[in-house]
């Protein structure tokens, strides 16, 4: 009776992620411990999740198919039976680089070294698929997460603010136009967007944040891919004796409702007076939730932001493992 009892017995410990077994698990998971700090676009993507544990079948193998596509290997710790933690790892777009994300622990399993071990499974699952090096991210006021990150051999690269302006908020007093010259970015600005995108970003801290130049597309045919996709955006420049010293895009997505302003800046860039301009943008859309990221030096127009009802959601601290190094001292 008492073999058969432990026969019957779910397996615990650390288990590769199966979507047939444990995405209706992990998805309130994942909810539970980050929905309170996501913005409107990480939101919808959790809504999708939400959706393809509820309906199962055709949805969790289209999520199966996109994982072995992306050859992105994820663990879950089980504890009799009942899912407790997950840490996912997917291919990074630099080459040679792995990231992950979705670390969580249950509130009630915390302090068992689990996150650790779903980290170190995900390490060496990267690993196993020849990765050079793997990235994270992990708040800035998480101090616990830093620290086992730390021990571990993550290093931190860079970090990025947040910012969040809820729906339906007035702009009192309206902003002031800048007497900023400002034209529309067009397909030949592409190149140059990109570069303004990188600037005061490390190598090591824009591959984690996945800064890639098809993200910096202008011009009517990216005008058109976004409207298919229900998205309305454009970019701004504006020069300085010829020369692009800083640039803004503001997108619109109708079913989610929400904005996003994403601004860039030369080292001797207008940054405030280009964040205003594009506040001023802004003020006359449609009265949604706005988002803004600030990675590195452009964090310095936080306060521009927070002038105009923006709130910081979270700084998160971008972190990077060498795996080339460890292979060396091996």
């Amino acid at each position: 009776m008492v073999a058969a009892t432990a026969r019957r017995q779910p397996p615990s410990g650390l288990q590769p992620f199966d979507p047939y077994r444990h995405l209706s698990a992990v998805v309130p998971l994942i909810s539970q411990a980050f929905a309170d700090e996501l913005g409107p676009g990480s939101r919808a993507v959790l809504r999708r999740m939400q959706c393809m544990a509820r309906w199962g079948g055709l949805n969790q193998w289209l999520w199966a198919a996109e994982a072995e596509a992306g050859e992105a290997p994820g663990f879950v710790w089980v504890e009799e039976g009942r899912v407790v933690g997950n840490a996912s790892v997917r291919r990074a777009s630099a080459p040679g680089g792995w990231l992950i994300g979705n670390v969580v622990v249950h509130p009630e399993w915390r302090g068992r070294s689990i996150g650790r071990a779903l980290v170190e499974a995900a390490v060496e699952a990267a690993r196993e698929r020849g990765a050079a090096w793997v990235g994270l991210e992990v708040r800035q006021d998480n101090a616990i997460a830093a620290g086992m990150y730390e021990r571990m051999g993550f290093v931190a690269v860079g970090t990025t603010v947040e910012m969040d302006r809820p729906a339906g908020e007035r702009w009192s007093p309206p902003p002031d136009l800048p007497s900023l010259p400002l034209r529309r970015a067009g397909e030949a600005d592409q190149e140059t967007l990109y570069h303004l995108a990188v600037t005061g970003l490390s190598l090591l801290h824009r591959e984690v944040l996945e800064v890639r130049p098809q993200a910096y597309r202008a011009g009517w045919l990216a005008r058109i891919g976004g409207w298919l996709e229900g998205v309305s955006q454009d970019w701004w420049l504006t020069e300085e004796e010829g020369r692009v010293v800083g640039a803004f895009r503001l997108s619109s997505a109708w079913l989610e409702r929400w904005h996003q302003v994403e601004l860039l800046v030369a080292k001797d860039g207008p940054g405030p007076q280009l964040a205003r301009a594009a506040l001023v943008a802004l003020s006359r859309r449609r009265p949604w939730e706005a988002t803004v990221t600030l990675p590195g030096p452009r964090q310095a127009l936080e306060p521009v932001f927070a002038e105009a009802g923006f709130r910081r959601m979270r700084c998160l601290v971008q972190m990077r493992l060498d795996l080339r190094s460890r292979r060396t001292n091996e």
